[in-house]
């Protein structure tokens, strides 16, 4: 990391991992807040992938995301501003789909320990079946303000064809208070009644 990102993610790091239940739940995803790529692939929910002339579609359970990359030769838009899951688009490398994924805001972290990246960030995945029941999804991260270099990291994914993708809503921006609680029962705070997500 760079110092920049370093001295962020110390603050995030202590304040994650701490006993407060306000402080732990401060990462924005607790506020129902996208979580960004790569980190919506980290949350272990389902997900299912479309492809439709000019794009895949990747639907995902958590949240209900919808993320959409064009595979019909356009060029990023760049007139979209800041986005929390950025602007995607892709092309076919054999039986590869490339998504390369710019125009992030700077609100959303890589993972659930805190590291941040900034607007600068630049994801490039390479999405592949590596057999009838996996898929692969090769991650290149790349930020030069919070990262000294490029870095990658490799996720797989086994199909489930029988699996629904079920309705799971960040509601009212309380839905992980209740189960977030349960990991920190330390807390004699009297919290008020939170909703469960709703699956």
């Amino acid at each position: 990391m760079t110092p920049w990102a370093a001295a962020i993610y110390k603050v995030n790091s202590a304040k994650y991992h701490g006993d407060d239940p306000d402080t732990v739940l401060s990462d924005p995803v607790f506020s129902c807040y996208p979580p960004g790529v790569p980190r919506i692939y980290l949350f272990g929910f389902p997900m299912q992938i479309v492809q439709v002339p000019g794009q895949v579609i990747m639907l995902f359970e958590y949240d209900h995301f919808v993320r959409r990359i064009y595979t019909d030769g356009r060029p990023h838009d760049m007139d979209q501003g800041p986005l929390w899951m950025g602007d995607s688009i892709g092309k076919w490398e054999g039986d590869t789909l490339v998504a390369d994924t710019v125009s992030f805001n700077d609100k959303s972290l890589i993972d659930r320990v805190g590291h941040p990246h900034s607007d600068a960030l630049h994801v490039v995945e390479r999405i592949r079946r590596v057999d009838q029941n996996s898929l692969e999804i090769g991650l290149t991260v790349e930020d030069s303000k919070a990262f000294a270099k490029p870095w990658n990291t490799k996720l797989i994914f086994e199909s489930k064809p029988d699996w629904k993708i079920m309705e799971q809503i960040c509601e009212d921006n309380a839905s992980f208070i209740d189960f977030n609680n349960k990991s920190t029962a330390k807390s004699t705070a009297k919290k008020p009644a939170a909703k469960k997500p709703v699956k």
